[in-house]
């Protein structure tokens, strides 16, 4: 019953979207951004109807792997909320939560009258990026999607695998370019960390990758730890 509601929701959302008259301008539909207190931009197509008050509440989630904005915005819990904005702007605030980077937000606008939602805009989303150079001590691994890729500087780059378990030798590891092809995995065995490189003071789960012969292009990591759990990252040869 639960999944049946949530499925006309979607729908009831989506016709409301198609007849929607609140035009949203920028941030650009799945714009990437590199900084944390972006501009919003709307307007409205209809002439304004008498002397209505009429406002904007403004909504941003954080969405979830492979979640659409219109899905986010629907089931997820606002990460901020705005209502009775009077223009058609909004600057992100310095006091609102603290926007992160590789995440994807979405965001909606809805039009209230006297306090009242007469419709809502399409969804949107964007993402927040921050070009990561290596060697700059090491690339992280994520359990989830992550938007940050690392460039690499040098002839490989030190990662981490952040499990719990202990891996005996080299993790299970692959390797593909964006078009899905496999490339070999060399691990290098006499490279070590220092001390600037290494904050945490501990050598466990360091793995330092050779990528030299790999040619320009965008890469996934993908390590597999002795529980079967998947930790990815991607990274970049210029």
């Amino acid at each position: 019953m639960k999944k049946v509601l949530f499925v006309m929701m979607l729908i009831w959302c989506g016709l409301a979207q198609a007849q929607t008259n609140i035009m949203l301008v920028s941030l650009p539909d799945k714009d990437t951004i590199d900084h944390r207190y972006p501009v919003f931009t709307w307007f409205y197509t209809q002439a304004p109807e008498g002397r209505e008050e009429i406002r904007y509440n403004y909504v941003l989630v954080q969405l979830d792997p492979n979640q659409s904005a219109l899905a986010g915005v629907t089931v997820n819990q606002p990460l901020l909320r705005i209502n009775g904005i009077s223009g058609f702007q909004l600057v992100y605030p310095f006091d609102a939560p603290e926007l992160q980077y590789g995440k994807r937000y979405g965001w909606q606008l809805e039009k209230t009258i006297n306090n009242v939602i007469f419709e809502k805009s399409e969804a949107w989303e964007f993402t927040l990026y921050r070009e990561v150079l290596l060697p700059a001590k090491y690339a992280l691994l994520n359990t989830d999607y992550s938007a940050t890729i690392y460039d690499v500087t040098d002839d490989g780059f030190f990662f981490k695998l952040p499990s719990r378990y202990p891996v005996s030798g080299n993790p299970k590891t692959r390797i593909t370019d964006a078009h899905g092809n496999e490339m070999q995995v060399v691990f290098g065995q006499d490279k070590k960390l220092s001390s600037e490189e290494e904050p945490e003071k501990t050598g466990r789960g360091f793995y330092y990758l050779q990528t030299g012969s790999y040619p320009s292009g965008t890469y996934s990591l993908i390590v597999t730890d002795p529980k079967g759990n998947v930790h990815n990252t991607r990274f970049r040869i210029k």
